[in-house]
């Protein structure tokens, strides 16, 4: 199995200047990928600016369509997707790709919960929406992506890292029971024990994995738009990465949130590169 890795440098789902520079900066970092990473352009549809709940859906949808496609042919071709993005908003795109060949969980590692919908968001930014999109739960322009409905049932998804949630969206995971390993929860139990849990929950399954940058520690990596105090180690990120590979069967990943307009050095673009070695390593062993 080849790891083929696919360029979303998606902004509009965040809203927030920067993203959209994230994968040719990346590249421009480090040449070795610019033959490895497919970049898929983004292109601007007309939007409703008076719909206030989920700003540039038209575009972060029709940018989710088009991920969706590229990946599920990358599933069917019988190869290993990495998506590296941009905004969070892309997950949409890359789940229903993986979804509509695999029944899969999701290991949501970040310190946002990205479990509002257009009724309950503050902001109306889809980067926060695309988990709940992706249970059911959201506008249908971003539930039907690539196909109609639900792509991975709730009780096989796990959030992992969180320490930011907002009131309503932490109400509405409440109600549909996800499970959700806060940061605190990993600290108090300890990150090995809280990874065995969710090692042996995933253990032989079709997983996804959605692995956003502020997951990490923002003492460790920079490089992003909504930093949370708190969060795992580089080193927790690359365990729960290369652990879960040996446990679970892994089907795709995502690299998310890569804004390097705020990195202090190279020391995100770094990590992005050790986390894609990894993968490469651990795929094609």
């Amino acid at each position: 199995m080849k790891t083929k890795i696919v360029g979303i440098p998606l902004n509009f789902g965040a809203n927030r200047c920067g993203l959209e520079f994230g994968v040719d900066n990346f590249i421009d970092r480090y040449p070795k990928y610019r033959d490895k990473i497919e970049v898929l352009g983004v292109e601007r549809e007309v939007e409703d600016f008076s719909r206030k709940n989920a700003k540039y859906l038209n575009t972060v949808a029709k940018t989710c369509e088009k991920l969706a496609v590229s990946i599920n042919k990358i599933v069917k071709d019988g190869n290993f997707p990495i998506t590296l993005g941009g905004d969070h908003a892309i997950a949409i795109g890359s789940i229903a790709g993986v979804s509509k060949e695999k029944e899969i969980g999701i290991l949501w590692m970040d310190a946002h919960g990205d479990m509002n919908t257009p009724e309950i968001s503050e902001s109306g930014h889809i980067h926060g929406m695309p988990l709940a999109a992706s249970i059911g739960y959201g506008h249908s322009k971003l539930v039907d992506c690539l196909y109609k409905g639900t792509k991975v049932k709730k009780e096989n998804v796990i959030l992992f890292g969180t320490r930011d949630i907002d009131e309503k969206e932490q109400e509405l995971i409440d109600e549909l029971g996800i499970k959700n390993y806060t940061w605190d929860m990993i600290a108090e139990m300890g990150f090995e024990k809280a990874l065995g849990e969710v090692k042996e929950f995933f253990r032989d399954r079709n997983l996804h994995i959605s692995f956003d940058l502020d997951g990490i520690d923002p003492a460790e990596v920079t490089a992003v738009g909504t930093p949370v105090p708190g969060g795992l180690s580089r080193e927790m990120g690359k365990i729960l990465v290369s652990e879960m590979i040996d446990t679970a069967s892994v089907t795709s990943i995502d690299i998310v949130e890569y804004n390097p307009i705020y990195e202090k050095g190279m020391e995100t673009s770094e990590y992005v590169d050790e986390l894609l070695q990894l993968i490469e390593k651990k795929i094609t062993l």
